[in-house]
C-alpha cells in the first residue's frame, strides 16, 4: 500500500511539473524538421542509393540510414537522427551525427520515417538475439525526465512501442547494463534514442542472420 500511494504521488507530480521537452508529448501535430535542405551528396548519390538494398532514404530530411536485417526483419543499423524542437543530442553536443537524437517517448510514437515504424517489445526481444545487431547499438547515454543528461559511453536506452500494462505513465525500452540488453520500464518524458523497423521488410540476403 505504502508502494502504490508513493507510485500514485508521484505521477501526479509528473502530471504537473512543466515539460523538459518544448511542447507537450500529448501534442499529436506532425513534427517538423529544420533540415529542409536535401544534402549536396544525396542530390549527387540519388539514383546510386535507391538501388542500395541495404540503404534507407528518409523522405523528410533526405538523410540516409544503413540497413541490417535479422530474422527476416529489416531494422535501421543506425540510430534516427531526424531533427524537430522535440529532440536533442546528448547534453545538447554534435553528437548526433553520428549517433542519433534523444526523444521523448511520445515523440517516438511519430519520429520513424515514412514506411517505418517504432519496434514493439517482441521485436526487440528477438533482435536482440543476433549479436551482429547488438554490434550496431551505440552506448549514447539517455536524458532523464528533468533535462538532466546521463552515461554517455556506457549506458545505451531504446524506445520500444509499448506503454508499461500497469501503469501508463511509464513505457518500455531496452537498456544497455551490466554488460547485457535488459528490458525495463520508465517515465516517458525520459530522452532515449530510437531505432526503426521498415515495415513489410522482406529478408535481404546479403544483411541477414540467425535464422539461415
Amino acid at each position: 500500500m505504502k508502494f502504490a500511494l508513493i507510485g500514485f504521488l508521484f505521477a501526479v507530480a509528473m502530471a504537473n511539473a512543466t515539460s523538459v521537452w518544448e511542447r507537450s508529448p500529448w501534442d499529436n501535430s506532425p513534427m517538423k524538421t529544420e533540415q529542409d535542405a536535401v544534402p549536396q551528396a544525396v542530390q549527387e548519390n540519388q539514383a546510386d542509393i535507391k538501388g542500395d538494398p541495404n540503404t534507407f532514404v528518409d523522405t523528410r530530411d533526405h538523410q540516409l540510414y544503413k540497413t541490417i536485417t535479422v530474422y527476416g526483419v529489416t531494422w535501421l543499423a543506425e540510430n534516427l537522427n531526424y531533427e524537430s524542437g522535440t529532440s536533442t543530442c546528448y547534453s545538447n553536443k554534435p553528437h548526433c551525427k553520428k549517433e542519433g537524437r534523444l526523444y521523448a517517448w511520445h515523440y517516438a510514437q511519430r519520429a520513424c520515417p515514412p514506411g517505418t515504424r517504432l519496434p514493439t517489445v517482441a521485436d526487440w526481444k528477438k533482435a536482440l538475439g543476433a549479436s551482429n545487431f547488438e554490434n550496431t547499438l551505440t552506448l549514447t547515454g539517455y536524458r532523464f525526465f528533468n533535462g538532466d543528461f546521463y552515461d554517455y559511453g556506457n549506458t545505451g536506452a531504446y524506445w520500444a512501442a509499448e506503454e508499461k500494462e500497469d501503469y501508463a505513465g511509464y513505457a518500455y525500452f531496452f537498456k544497455y547494463k551490466f554488460g547485457d540488453w535488459q528490458e525495463e520500464a520508465f517515465y516517458k518524458e525520459q530522452g532515449n534514442s530510437v531505432r526503426c523497423i521498415v515495415e513489410g521488410s522482406k529478408t535481404s540476403s546479403s544483411h541477414t542472420w540467425g535464422d539461415q
